[in-house]
């Protein structure tokens, strides 16, 4: 009886319904999409005129989405080849952690910004690919994401970043933020290795003593790369081994306490792989990927271990390649002996060297590598020595002389061949400081095939320890200036620049060698120089040298 009665009583609603239709709702509207804009560009005003008068170009919206935890919205960007992008993602209020990560078009990682934080910015200056992938991901919460980018030239990176809390590309990611002590070791690890040193990936990774954890970067030619791990306390004693694209272990790291380091040095450029592995259970360990300027290996300090890979070709087809690039600049050179290097033991070689400054190269032949050559003179003064996959290269200046040549082989042997070239236009100042002349030589050639003319204008200074030597110089609008130091005798070089109007400074340290550079940005601007030492008296040659700003 009562289902009968409820549907007596549907049946009177809906008679009544038709009987005073005005009291009845409208049927509804059709279901249809709806092209409605998200309103991200509204998150972005704010940081969009804070960057604006930090200078800062037009914002462009990279992308706007709406995301849920685990969400990523993104965009492709295209770079200015010669200028910095400044990036930054923002959320709506239920957006509580936002991560922002850049990709090169091969899935290589050029910056991220992972710290905990609602707010995520990056800036990438170059050199940088023509084309990156940004991508906003919300860690934490829900709602609307929007990235953003400017350009903006590269003396003003450091103000845009500063404005809207960006990091630099290679700066500390803020996955590591909360690693006790990281910051610390590593300024200590740098001071003792010396040079200065440029960041260009960090990253925290799971290890496991089940199988080795493995991550791939390439070496720019003429540059080093500093690996340095730092495990977390549950990790058992770690191993950590370099390997080649072949797979095959090239080195291994040296242990530092708990931490692990290496520092690897390529002539012609190289892609290597890290591998790690504890002893046993499993844990967390912080990478570290420094590059060093071009040409700095000679900047590295003695104790400093670097490693290389071998030679791929027979010594001759070396040596050919090799005159291709140096018979221009240095001209024809004089063969000098032919050898068989091997693994703990020296080939000995004579050598007769002209007036003037002389390029010595021992040149590996397959499958000989690293190759290491010992440069000495007849009152047993060492004159230089170097290390090299494809060949080792010294330098030696001063009066006509015979000299020895010690060759040797630090993994594999094989056979070598030597050549001798010299550069007998050597300018009075650089011939009375011969051995700081042979050391600039070597920090701004290295191995590379550039005239030797390029120091010509380096000057002389002499240093004392306690005494601070200074002078100034000018930075013209868009060019760099680089200051390369030598010193003939004396230890422990100081070298730093700053910027009279700023006051920003730059700062770097060598054994015997250090360089630094300054830009000038859209305005010329004065910068001083201080040089100390260590131990002295220390007789030197500074050299200044004006690059492109984007170099």
């Amino acid at each position: 009886m009562r289902r009968a009665h409820v549907l007596a009583l549907s049946l009177a609603a809906a008679s009544a319904c038709h009987d005073a239709a005005p009291r009845c709702p409208s049927p509804a509207a059709p279901l249809e999409v709806v092209e409605a804009p998200l309103l991200g560009r509204e998150l972005l005003s704010d940081p969009a005129d804070r960057a604006g008068r930090a200078g800062a170009g037009p914002l462009v919206v990279v992308a706007v989405g709406l995301a849920a935890e685990g969400d990523k919205v993104g965009g492709f960007v295209s770079l200015p080849p010669e200028r910095c992008v400044l990036l930054y993602a923002r959320g709506s209020k239920g957006v509580l952690d936002l991560d922002l990560f850049g990709f090169a078009d091969d899935g290589a990682a050029l910056a991220t910004d992972e710290s905990a934080s609602a707010n995520a910015g990056l800036v990438l200056c170059p050199p940088h690919p023509d084309r990156a992938y940004f991508a906003a991901r919300v860690a934490s919460g829900s709602g609307l994401v929007a990235i953003g980018a400017h350009e903006v030239d590269v003396d003003r990176s450091a103000d845009a970043a500063v404005a809207v809390g960006a990091r630099k590309s290679g700066e500390e990611s803020g996955r590591l933020e909360s690693w006790p002590g990281l910051e610390a070791k590593l300024a200590t690890h740098r001071r003792a290795i010396g040079s200065s040193w440029e960041d260009v990936r960090r990253f925290a990774t799971v290890v496991d003593a089940r199988a080795p954890t493995r991550s791939t970067i390439g070496i720019d030619a003429g540059r080093c790369l500093d690996v340095f791990v730092v495990p977390s306390d549950d990790v058992a004693t770690l191993d950590v081994s370099i390997e080649d694209t072949a797979g095959r272990v090239i080195a291994r790291a040296w242990p530092d306490g708990r931490d692990r380091s290496i520092v690897l040095c390529s002539e012609a450029g190289d892609e290597i792989t890290i591998a790690a592995r504890p002893r046993g259970g499993s844990g967390i360990v912080a990478v570290v990927l420094g590059r060093s300027p071009k040409g700095a290996i000679s900047e590295l300090a003695e104790p400093s271990r670097v490693e290389r890979a071998s030679q791929s070709v027979p010594a001759e087809a070396a040596r050919a390649a090799l005159a291709d690039l140096l018979d221009g600049p240095w001209g024809k050179p004089l063969p000098s002996g032919t050898g068989e290097a091997k693994v703990g033991s020296r080939t000995v070689i004579d050598l007769k060297l002209a007036a003037g400054c002389s390029r010595v190269d021992v040149v590996a032949g397959k499958p000989l590598g690293p190759v290491a050559a010992a440069l000495w003179a007849s009152d047993g003064a060492l004159l230089g020595e170097a290390e090299g996959s494809l060949r080792a290269t010294t330098y030696a200046c001063g009066p006509a002389r015979t000299v020895r040549a010690d060759v040797e082989s630090r993994g594999r042997a094989g056979p070598f061949v030597v050549d001798v070239r010299t550069w007998k236009a050597a300018t009075p100042a650089l011939m009375k400081r011969p051995v700081a002349a042979a050391r600039l030589l070597d920090r701004v050639l290295g191995a590379e095939a550039e005239s030797p003319a390029i120091i010509e204008d380096a000057r002389p200074v002499d240093l004392e320890p306690q005494v601070l030597h200074t002078s100034s110089f000018v930075v013209s609008q868009g060019t760099c200036t680089e200051v390369i130091v030598a010193l003939e005798s004396g230890a422990g070089l100081d070298l730093r620049l700053v910027d009279e109007t700023t006051q920003k400074d730059a700062l770097a340290r060598g054994a015997r060698v250090t360089s630094q550079r300054m830009c000038g940005g859209k305005t010329s601007r004065k910068v001083r120089l201080e040089l100390r030492v260590d131990d002295g008296p220390a007789p030197a040659l500074v050299l200044h040298r004006t690059l492109k700003e984007s170099g």
